[in-house]
């Protein structure tokens, strides 16, 4: 679900932190809570939930998305051209902050870590604090830590600093059972 305004400036340098400091009150009024704010060479990518956690509705998305591009009007944060993009973050999305890794809790991701122990991460988030997450291992390739003897499953758990993370997203397996908490209730 994307709602897209094109606003008439050309692309200047962003402050995230402003962006969703304007963004945040403005989707909590409309029931929406804000998963992220992204500057992409000219597009502003706002990606926003229900704020019970659920799916959010297309009206809910061009609510915010009308409200957000007459706020940044009057605040004028962005000089010049760029193209307003709000959207649900999707079910096979992007984990950049701790956050969002916490809320992925039950989840299964596909993490790359960075650095010498480069390696590609898959299973399911078992926690996540403000320094790393762990992850129950399903499959895991790479130059996997010198000395440590990681395979997938067997109950094989891994904490991975924030740090060494490059980048994560949640996986969806289409056919499978929804995870707990998620789905529809009363069916």
């Amino acid at each position: 679900m994307t709602d897209t305004a094109a606003v008439s400036r050309a692309p200047s340098a962003v402050d995230p932190s402003q962006l969703t400091a304007l963004a945040e009150p403005i989707a909590a009024e409309i029931g929406c809570a804000l998963y992220d704010v992204q500057w992409r060479g000219g597009t502003l990518v706002v990606l926003a939930t229900a704020s019970e956690g659920g799916a959010i509705g297309v009206e809910a998305l061009s609510k915010l998305s009308r409200r957000l591009s007459a706020a940044l009007d009057a605040a004028d944060l962005i000089d010049g051209r760029y193209v307003l993009e709000v959207s649900s973050p999707g079910l096979e999305r992007s984990l950049r902050r701790p956050e969002h890794f916490a809320s992925a809790v039950g989840e299964r991701a596909v993490i790359r870590t960075s650095g010498p122990l480069r390696r590609r991460i898959v299973g399911e988030i078992l926690e996540a604090d403000r320094s790393a997450v762990s992850i129950h291992i399903e499959e895991i390739s790479g130059n996997a830590a010198a000395g440590q003897q990681i395979e997938p499953g067997a109950g094989q758990m891994l904490s991975v600093p924030f740090g060494d993370i490059a980048k994560a997203r949640t996986t969806f397996e289409w056919g499978s059972p929804p995870h707990k908490g998620r789905g529809r209730q009363g069916r």
